[in-house]
């Protein structure tokens, strides 16, 4: 059923499985009287399959940016998308379009935070999820999903240790050379290799790591501009290259 509570662009938007503390900030968002009937949610929740299907539309470039259904993210616990319905049965996302005039982005976002709800994806402001959503697991899934993964790394022996700082100097200085003479399709060689195997980590599919500047990492170069609002040039410049590799750059849609 329908919850008149919350305007769709669509009726085949699905927002039965939304987490109900999610609904019910996003119930109490539409209510404010500043939002009105000018925004309303344009993509709700997914299912795996729905989820799979965009993101095998993306790899086969004809599609926006998708994040990768079976990608576990580094919480340990939530997979893919936010979109997409998680271990525990809900979705955690959904998507603004403002339908009428008389407010702003900016004002929307403002409003929105007031309720618990943030946007969360780096340029893209209509993406919202709810704040501080972590805490909303029941026990069994804290027990079960989070408590167990900690009990199977505990297991494990101790991992060597790293040197970041040679890796990070190794970074920097490729970077150095990517200033000077930017990488782009046609060009070849280590620098390509690992700018590849960092996008394929990010979830920017450019194939094989072979070394190549071919068709799909000039895709995924052009896609890692557009999430970051750079210059859409398919050039791994030393502006997209420095910015790869920032920590809060998003992984994933």
């Amino acid at each position: 059923m329908s919850n008149p509570l919350l305007p769709k662009t669509s009726s085949s938007i699905d927002l039965s499985i939304l987490h109900p503390r999610f609904i019910d900030r996003l119930e109490d968002f539409f209510s404010d009287g500043r939002i009105g009937n000018k925004v309303a949610i344009c993509s709700g929740a997914r299912s795996y399959a729905a989820q799979k299907a965009l993101y095998d539309r993306y790899k086969r470039g004809k599609g926006n940016l998708a994040a990768n259904p079976d990608w576990l993210r580094p919480d340990g616990f939530f997979r893919g998308s936010f979109h997409q319905e998680q271990p525990d049965g809900f979705s955690y996302a959904v998507d603004f379009r403002i339908v009428k005039r008389g407010i702003t982005t900016d004002e929307v976002t403002h409003i929105a935070d007031r309720y618990g709800i943030r946007p969360t994806v780096k340029g893209e402001w209509w993406h919202f999820q709810p704040r501080n959503a972590y805490s909303w697991f029941p026990e069994k899934s804290s027990t079960s999903a989070f408590k167990t993964k900690l009990e199977e790394l505990s297991e494990k022996p101790p991992e060597p240790e790293v040197n970041w700082a040679g890796i990070q100097a190794i970074i920097d200085d490729m970077g150095r050379q990517i200033a000077v003479s930017p990488i782009r399709r046609g060009s070849k060689g280590d620098i390509v290799k690992v700018a590849q195997s960092k996008l394929n980590s990010l979830d920017f599919n450019c194939g094989i790591a072979d070394g190549v500047y071919g068709r799909k990492t000039l895709r995924a170069v052009l896609m890692l501009q557009r999430s970051l609002l750079l210059k859409e040039s398919g050039a791994m410049d030393y502006k997209t290259w420095t910015a790869m590799w920032k920590p809060e750059i998003p992984i994933g849609l």
